[in-house]
């Protein structure tokens, strides 16, 4: 089985003063799911019949689209505090449950009604927490370190409680010009279990290990686009299913435009 994803998102962000600055960000995401049977030797056509009818109740060639849960934060910065020109920002916000939920896929699976897995969202306010700190290490070189985290806390209406998904990415940016900048580094992204009822997702819990590379270019005063490319190192699965993912490469691009 595959799944292709392509997320779309439109963020908003208002500078209050030099301390104080809160952020929304809405994804759409795009959920691509190819699935196939593969027929082992011999088989009757009536056992090809009940695989393919099993393969659709579980797994199957499908497209899934809608909005994923929103982000509504709140920044906190201070500057110069590992040096001149360096920044560090904290962020608490929750995220809004806009993405759509499903039901049990388990209970459902066990009773042999046909379910998903994928999910838009968790379906609850979970509180969120972000840390940036950059510190320039000359005129065109500079260090940032980025973390995430992401704590629900209760179970939505289908009895769902999401992971605890947590992100760190360190990286070195270059300053060929005023206009350019190029960064590597690495991101680390860890998904804990999620739970329905009480009971573990079988096939959540995972690590993955990625290189991170990326380009801005200033267009404009007041438009800046970038893209970049994320290059899985190392994969762990805590799955029990066996249908966990192996990270395929990523590619992002952005636009932004100050007001």
């Amino acid at each position: 089985m595959k799944l292709d994803l392509t997320r779309f998102e439109f963020s908003l962000s208002r500078t209050f003063d030099s301390t104080w600055d809160a952020v929304v960000r809405v994804p759409y995401m795009i959920k691509d799911q190819t699935a196939s049977v593969l027929f082992p030797n011999p088989m009757t056509l009536a056992e090809r019949e009940a695989a393919l009818r099993n393969n659709f109740i579980h797994h199957r060639t499908d497209t899934y689209e809608g909005f994923a849960d929103a982000e509504l934060s709140v920044g906190w910065r201070k500057k110069d505090v590992f040096g001149e020109g360096s920044i560090i920002r904290l962020s608490l916000g929750v995220t809004l449950p806009f993405g759509d939920i499903e039901a049990d896929p388990w209970a459902l699976g066990d009773a042999g009604m046909k379910h998903t897995h994928i999910q838009m969202g968790n379906g609850t306010f979970d509180p969120i927490i972000d840390l940036y700190a950059g510190i320039p290490l000359s005129d065109k070189w500079g260090f940032g370190l980025y973390g995430k985290l992401r704590l629900p806390l209760y179970e939505n209406s289908e009895g769902y409680r999401g992971s605890i998904e947590g992100s760190l990415i360190p990286r070195i940016t270059y300053l060929p010009t005023k206009k350019l900048s190029l960064s590597a580094g690495l991101s680390a992204n860890w998904y804990g279990y999620s739970y329905w009822n009480g009971d573990r997702d079988e096939d959540s819990g995972q690590f993955t290990l990625n290189a991170t590379l990326s380009a801005g270019m200033k267009l404009t005063d007041t438009i800046t686009a970038s893209a970049g490319v994320l290059l899985p190192l190392y994969t762990e699965s805590w799955s029990t299913s066996g249908d966990a993912y192996d990270p395929a490469p990523v590619l992002t691009f952005s636009l932004a435009r100050q007001f």
